[in-house]
């Protein structure tokens, strides 16, 4: 099939940004693809629920307090963001396919299937509120999924306005009395291009902030979810990993052309913006701006802030956690991100994990029912130790010990005695070194 016939289809079905800039990205990806003839599948893609991850659930029993939220309390899920979330190329095994928003794979509001079978926080979720609205399915239905493919921090505020109107408009949830954990994850776009003014740190920062500004004064009853920015400077090392392909390094170049393209000097540049991207973010979140009100609140979540990219059994970067062109995230990536911002979730601020990595989901405990905040993670209970038990010992025993203790006391004043006669004498120089010259032991 040709490009022009894949471009014609996807207009069709309005799964494009509305920006030309990702049109044109799409049209090189599919060029590219026709180019290399690699339309067909590169690398399995298999959808990877819980059984792939080794993880199991265990179920926990409503709040007025977001401090007080605990995973059953969740009635709505929402979302802002970038093609990441929006599912761009989770479920596609070739390179055309990245043009395809897989929105119900999507990591942080995905709702296809269960967890067996599709790892993704709203899957994780139903298991403690089965009845969970707001979740985005299949490649059509974006639920409350307002993530745009191409969005940059500038978006964020009208994606901040048009989640705001989907919820009020909806029929299917409590607007007012509805508890919601909406995520964000935006900035690997404004990071591929650094030569744009609006990609500089403070520029960044501003428009997150007036977004979050925007869920803030409007939305009742709100976690909101900031997931730090990744290390995208680690991508090239994408494109040369296990499961990676020539075209798949062209598309790079294409989707993030800044760091697809950089030498070594452009890519410490890209380390050292990504580095004030991260801490503007905890600055702004940790100054206490959302935590005006008792239900409302914003969390950051770093389990992106010391990437480390998947390896196989051999050491080598493991490319099938990513989608076809080694940017996006195939379904075990999606995977991956839906497991750790779950255990950020479950940590309490300041003691979070900073990797990006497979690990064992966490449960609620009876000590730690909560989601953790900013004003809670102070309350982790910690479980005392045991004490002693007390035995009564007869009168004899004590007397054997006394006994032998004294003999050990005298046998070891007795060997510092002869160890300090043969040691042999030194003096210490006015730097701190023995003048003496010792052998190695």
């Amino acid at each position: 099939m040709s490009s022009r016939i894949f471009c014609l289809f996807f207009l069709l079905c309005g799964f494009w940004a509305k920006a030309d800039e990702w049109d044109d990205k799409m049209s090189a990806l599919l060029k590219i693809a026709e180019e290399h003839n690699a339309n067909k599948p590169v690398k399995p893609q298999p959808w990877e629920g819980s059984s792939y991850y080794g993880v199991e659930f265990e179920s926990a029993p409503n709040t007025a307090s977001v401090h007080r939220l605990r995973p059953e309390d969740i009635n709505v899920v929402g979302a802002l963001g970038d093609s990441i979330t929006a599912g761009n190329g989770a479920g596609a095994d070739t390179l055309p396919g990245v043009a395809i928003t897989y929105l119900g794979m999507s990591w942080s509001i995905g709702g296809d299937n269960t967890s067996e079978e599709i790892m993704t926080l709203t899957n994780i979720l139903r298991h403690f509120n089965p009845d969970i609205k707001g979740f985005s399915t299949g490649v059509r239905g974006k639920g409350f999924n307002a993530a745009v493919p191409g969005a940059r921090a500038r978006h964020i505020p009208g994606q901040a306005e048009d989640l705001i109107t989907r919820m009020k408009n909806s029929t299917e949830i409590d607007y007012e009395n509805d508890w919601k954990v909406v995520t964000i994850f935006i900035g690997g776009n404004d990071l591929c291009d650094l030569t744009s003014e609006t990609s500089k740190p403070e520029n960044y920062i501003a428009k997150l902030q007036e977004g979050l500004d925007i869920l803030h004064s409007e939305l009742p009853r709100t976690l909101v979810n900031v997931v730090e920015i990744l290390e995208v400077y680690y991508l090239p090392q994408v494109a040369h990993g296990y499961g990676s392909t020539p075209q798949c390094r062209l598309a790079q170049q294409v989707e993030c052309p800044y760091v697809g393209r950089a030498d070594e000097e452009q890519l410490q540049l890209v380390k050292e913006e990504t580095w004030k991207y991260q801490t503007m973010t905890e600055e702004l979140v940790s100054s206490g701006r959302y935590d005006t009100r008792d239900d409302f609140t914003v969390v950051l979540q770093p389990f992106f802030h010391n990437t480390q990219l998947p390896l196989t059994d051999d050491g080598e970067v493991d490319a099938t956690f990513f989608a076809p062109d080694c940017f996006h995230f195939s379904s075990k990536g999606h995977g991956m991100g839906a497991i750790n911002i779950w255990n950020n979730m479950l940590e309490p601020v300041g003691k979070k994990s900073t990797i990006w990595s497979i690990k064992d989901l966490k449960v609620p405990t009876p000590e730690q029912p909560y989601i953790f905040t900013s004003k809670n993670s102070d309350d982790v209970h910690t479980v005392p130790s045991e004490p002693c038990a007390a035995y009564d010992l007869p009168d004899w025993l004590i007397a054997v010990i006394a006994i032998l203790s004294a003999g050990l006391l005298i046998e070891a004043m007795v060997l510092i005695c002869i160890m300090t006669k043969g040691k042999p004498s030194h003096t210490v120089s006015s730097k701190g070194a023995t003048n003496e010259s010792f052998d190695k032991f």
